[in-house]
């Protein structure tokens, strides 16, 4: 994008590559554990879903983004390093429900990708062009703040506005499971902290359609508590256009290794079958993995 602007202009950041592994559990974990590996890293534990979320590695990514992918040689250093403080029988390869793996934005730089800032990079071209890179999506309002802070002269803007909001759907989880429970007497206990703890306030909004669909209420899988009312949200809410929209990044389908063909046939088919209401536009996707 920038060589748009710009036809010289080089690299600025590179790619480090994390790979994490869930695993499933026998019994339930109740917090969460940090490994420390040397001066600089870590690596960590953290019980998610009804599974293990182990993590992460850190290497320098030099190939296509869209290739990018978890090896075994990724796998076996998250289990050797997880080795050093969670007991073997936990951590074994068949207690593996999925792997992925993501690209973190760094600053250039000679040292280890370990050692790199983990800030946000803007640069300004010579037309003027505002490039942001790196940063979390945990941190999206203060990135949003910085880049209207470097347009501030070019927007006229005298002052911005600071104040924290709540994002779309803010409450309490248990009080969100209660509410759920009391208007839905006939969803599962497991389904509806589910559902409180991925949309909040708008999981009532997620099963609006049940009430004239009661299939909708049904699991997409036996083994997982993700209902067919998700996979409709997904489609007239959220822009899921695809099953692989649904099962990796609108429920926690894939994740827990329960995308299987029926699983797929199923959402395929919600997916593809439109209501009568015209699909709205949500202000934040409510995917498991943001």
């Amino acid at each position: 994008m920038r060589r748009l602007e710009d036809p010289s202009a080089t690299p600025s950041v590179r790619l480090s590559k994390g790979t994490h592994v869930l695993l499933r559990l026998d019994e339930p974990w109740a917090a969460a554990l940090t490994i420390p590996h040397d001066k600089v890293r870590v690596s960590f534990a953290l019980p998610w879903q009804d599974m293990l979320l182990l993590g992460t590695t850190d290497t320098l990514f030099e190939g296509v983004p869209d290739e990018v992918q978890a090896t075994e040689a990724d796998v076996a250093q998250i289990l050797g390093e997880a080795a050093v403080g969670i007991a073997p029988d936990l951590l074994r390869t068949e207690a593996i429900c999925s792997t992925f793996a993501g690209l973190r934005v760094l600053p250039m730089g000679d040292d280890a990708t370990t050692r790199a800032r983990r800030e946000t990079v803007f640069l300004r071209g010579p037309a003027g062009m505002l490039s942001v890179a790196g940063g979390k999506l945990t941190t999206y309002r203060r990135i949003a703040h910085g880049a209207l802070s470097n347009l501030r002269a070019e927007l006229g803007l005298h002052r911005l506005d600071r104040r924290p909001a709540p994002l779309p759907g803010a409450i309490d989880s248990n009080e969100a499971a209660r509410r759920l429970a009391a208007g839905w007497p006939d969803l599962e206990p497991r389904a509806c902290a589910h559902l409180a703890h991925l949309y909040g306030g708008l999981a009532e909004e997620v099963l609006a359609p049940a009430a004239a669909d009661p299939d909708l209420l049904r699991p997409l899988h036996p083994d997982g508590p993700d209902i067919a009312a998700q996979a409709v949200y997904a489609r007239d809410v959220e822009w899921a256009c695809r099953p692989e929209d649904v099962l990796r990044r609108r429920t926690t389908l894939a994740l827990r290794g329960l995308a299987d063909e029926n699983v797929v046939r199923r959402i395929e088919g919600l997916v593809n079958t439109r209501g009568a209401e015209a699909p709205r536009a949500a202000s934040v996707p409510s995917s498991p993995t943001r």
